[in-house]
């Protein structure tokens, strides 16, 4: 399962290490390194990286994949801030398919900001602890369980319309107790016509 992401695990990735960049792996990867395998296909692998470091880790990846855009019909693709409130965010397609996307967080006193837009996030900064995960041979970096498990809370609250997506209940049921589920994911209602 999720054999099309080997490129970013073990080419993008290991580019960022070695340039000495932090990252942090997020969203359904994450839930995965939470649940210790991967309990579904992931579409892409979405990390954040301080905003000190974004445009650093942009001109590593750019470097890194110049070479192999040919070969691996990579595209990469660079969304500017449109609004105050917006953040940049890099994603790379590999074959027309997103593979990867990297946002920057912010820093700021105790806090990290994670900007979105439908408004911002604040975390401890003990969100940027970095955890080691290796899953199906695949190795990468994301914070504490506990910090993923609120991403994921915050998320499904800023869009409940997300709820009733397969691979969102999927996630659900790897990191939820069944009372977390039954609160966080509740069934809809079923109009009953008389």
């Amino acid at each position: 399962m999720n054999e099309h992401l080997k490129p970013v695990f073990e080419i993008i990735l290991p580019r960022l290490e070695e340039a000495k960049i932090d990252y942090w792996v997020f969203g359904g990867v994450s839930i995965a390194a939470y649940a210790g395998d991967f309990i579904r296909k992931n579409k892409d692998v979405d990390i954040f990286v301080k905003e000190v470091d974004f445009q650093k880790a942009q001109s590593v990846l750019y470097s890194t994949l110049c070479n192999l855009y040919k070969q691996m019909n990579i595209k990469l693709i660079y969304y500017f801030p449109a609004l105050k409130n917006n953040r940049p965010k890099l994603e790379i397609e590999i074959d027309k398919n997103e593979m990867f996307s990297m946002i920057p967080i912010y820093p700021k006193n105790n806090l990290v900001v994670f900007r979105y837009e439908d408004g911002d996030q604040e975390y401890s900064n003990q969100i940027l602890e970095r955890i080691e995960r290796n899953i199906s041979g695949y190795r990468f970096f994301t914070s504490r369980n506990e910090f993923i498990k609120d991403m994921f809370i915050k998320h499904i609250i800023v869009r409940p319309d997300k709820k009733d997506r397969p691979n969102i209940k999927k996630d659900g049921e790897a990191i939820f107790t069944p009372e977390e589920y039954k609160k966080y994911m509740p069934e809809k209602q079923k109009t009953i016509y008389r």
